[in-house]
């Protein structure tokens, strides 16, 4: 059962880096200014990968 909790952030983390590349990808696509849709679709991206990261350095150690 420890497993579970691991995945479902997981699962979390790579829904939270496909959501920021959408918000980016529709910013684009609109081409109206977007500055604020870049920052925020951007800051998903990272947020997302940091958090893999992160579960994937707490795994090993």
């Amino acid at each position: 059962m420890t497993g579970a909790p691991g995945r479902l952030a997981a699962v979390l983390a790579v829904a939270l880096v496909v959501l920021g590349a959408v918000v980016v990808a529709r910013t684009v696509a609109l081409g109206v200014g977007g500055g604020l849709g870049l920052l925020l679709g951007g800051l998903m991206v990272a947020a997302g990968a940091m958090r893999l990261w992160m579960l994937r350095s707490w795994r090993r150690g």
